[in-house]
């Protein structure tokens, strides 16, 4: 099959914003090739945080976030070598599922909508009467939008699922909800190995949110050995997080098993308080670092709770570098006033 580069065409200049001592100009995947994806991913920025906030640690963020402000984060590395694959077999369509605020469903309608795929996006639940923004989104980068109901969408690990609800899988390539496929997990391992390439200090550990366990798995399995990797658990479902680690991580994960974090996740997926919220806005204000309240900003308060946690213990030892994963997600922000609890992935 002809090999082909997809280029950007409705998306202005990309303006300059500042990243508390980051100079950075806004960039776009415009090319569906491995090449140009290791290249920008190599070219992410490793943001150092000089802030009281985070006592006792040389903390670290590599911002995924800037890979693309659209289809940002881990969810670009899940979605890279699923978009190859189809369009290797000749595949038109992207099929997904998730939630009313899936990152995973806005990313995928952003993805098709810049590489030339049509996409179908299977969302839990009935038609409601005011789309999320999120979906609002997705609907605007041409995404066709298909309601199923709670029991219905239970069944989306069923081989067949998407003929059974009436998609036309003929010409298309369904990718699971979060993009917990082989073509996901090797994003991710990508991901890790880039990491032990480019890190620019020796890091002791490096910390990620979790959701479902694949961006743990993956990680544990690619990144160098001398760092270790700790998962934050952003809703309560830390045995199937962990379980989903170890089948993804394989042999390398039962040698040297991620620590997985199970009380940082405020309540469930989407889940929020007041301290948690005081805290975003705090990191916002005195280290320029913008979380999103699902993910980052629990990872990133796990990281103050247990670091000083060990101080106070008196533990001695050289300041530990910590680097932490930014998963990007920074849209789903506009979910916060509407809703409290929303949909996992």
């Amino acid at each position: 099959m002809e090999k082909h580069s997809y280029h950007l065409a409705s998306y202005h200049s990309p303006p300059k914003v500042q990243v508390s001592g980051l100079n950075e100009v806004i960039r776009y995947l415009t090319e569906l090739t491995l090449d140009a994806f290791v290249e920008a991913a190599r070219n992410v920025p490793y943001q150092q945080i000089e802030s009281d906030l985070f006592p006792g640690i040389d903390l670290w963020v590599r911002r995924d976030d800037l890979i693309d402000p659209i289809i940002s984060g881990n969810k670009a590395y899940k979605l890279l070598y699923n978009l190859i694959e189809a369009r290797e077999q000749g595949k038109d369509t992207i099929v997904t599922c998730g939630g009313a605020w899936s990152n995973h469903i806005h990313a995928t309608a952003a993805a098709g909508q810049r590489f030339g795929f049509k996409t179908v996006g299977i969302i839990r639940g009935e038609h409601p009467p005011a789309l999320s923004a999120m979906l609002q989104d997705a609907e605007r980068f041409g995404m066709e939008l298909r309601f199923v109901s709670r029991s219905e969408y239970r069944r989306r690990h069923e081989p067949g699922f998407p003929e059974s609800i009436g998609v036309d899988m003929a010409r298309s390539w369904f990718v699971p909800e979060g993009g917990a496929n082989q073509q996901g997990a090797k994003g991710v391992m990508l991901l890790g190995n880039v990491i032990g390439e480019t890190c620019p200090v020796p890091f002791d550990q490096c910390w990620v949110p979790c959701g479902t366990g694949l961006t743990l798995g993956a990680l544990a399995a690619s990144l160098p050995a001398s760092i270790e990797l700790v998962g934050v658990a952003v809703l309560k479902a830390d045995k199937s997080i962990a379980t989903a680690a170890a089948e993804w991580g394989g042999s390398k994960v039962a040698l040297q098993p991620p620590i997985l974090i199970t009380d940082g996740h405020f309540g469930g997926y989407g889940k929020t308080s007041g301290a948690l919220e005081d805290f975003q806005n705090v990191a916002a204000q005195q280290a320029g670092l913008n979380l999103d309240h699902v993910y980052t900003a629990k990872a990133t308060y796990s990281i103050v709770r247990t670091c000083s946690h060990n101080r106070q213990k008196d533990e001695i030892g050289d300041t530990p570098r910590v680097l932490l994963l930014h998963t990007g997600g920074l849209q789903g922000a506009r979910g916060l006033a509407s809703s409290k609890g929303l949909g996992l992935v």
